[in-house]
């Protein structure tokens, strides 16, 4: 009789961990770069994507250097009490860094960071859970989907809209609310609003806190 052999699961996606060796290399670069620069900003960001990233990265590139998205290596990093500091109270900026924040290092002045974060604002797709400041009504009809192509359909009828394709159109059969005035918008509705190049939300950036070289601390 042949031989059978057992059928193997193969994992066609791997996550990358990072390693240990990163995490030491991050942390080394950010204890070397804190004594090069005048100021550690620890500063806070709403609906930042790669691109406003990139061009912000761009905008201080002369002048300073940005560290996001580990918060825990970068609160090694700094120190997280006094003893393990790595500069002068560079352990009070740690506690600063919890969810959607970031570390700059820089040499401009803290009042041209600010005036910088304060005109930064520019529409970004909403993500769910956004609060809504405007409410948005599809109307039944041909008209609303008529950009949309036939093939389109089926995906819209699984994010919630009642459709129908008459002669290779989109036809919505009853009003969709797409938004509300103060109410989280959903993940369909979230779809749905980038399908339509509807941008309820903004980029924004707030710097939280700053510690000078000389050890002096502000929250902000």
């Amino acid at each position: 009789m042949p031989i059978t052999k057992r059928k193997k699961t193969q994992v066609l996606t791997k996550t990358k961990k990072k390693t240990p060796e990163k995490k030491e290399l991050l942390v080394k670069k950010l204890k070397q770069s804190l004594k090069k620069y005048q100021r550690a900003i620890i500063f806070q960001y709403k609906n930042l994507t790669t691109n406003p990233l990139k061009e912000i990265q761009q905008a201080w590139k002369s002048d300073s250097k940005l560290f996001i998205g580990k918060n825990k290596v970068m609160q090694v990093g700094l120190g997280r009490n006094e003893e393990q500091s790595a500069t002068k109270n560079s352990y009070l900026l740690s506690p600063f860094l919890k969810g959607e924040t970031g570390l700059l290092l820089t040499n401009k002045t803290l009042q041209e960071i600010q005036e910088y974060c304060d005109t930064y604002k520019i529409p970004e797709f909403a993500r769910a859970g956004h609060i809504s400041d405007q409410t948005i009504v599809l109307k039944e009809g041909i008209d609303t989907l008529k950009g949309f192509s036939h093939s389109l359909e089926p995906y819209l009828r699984k994010l919630g809209l009642n459709t129908q394709l008459i002669n290779q159109q989109i036809v919505l059969n009853e009003k969709f609310i797409l938004a509300q005035e103060g109410k989280p918008l959903t993940v369909e509705q979230c779809k749905l609003l980038r399908l339509m190049n509807q941008k309820l939300a903004y980029l924004e950036i707030a710097p939280l806190c700053v510690l000078e070289k000389n050890g002096t601390f502000k929250k902000l």
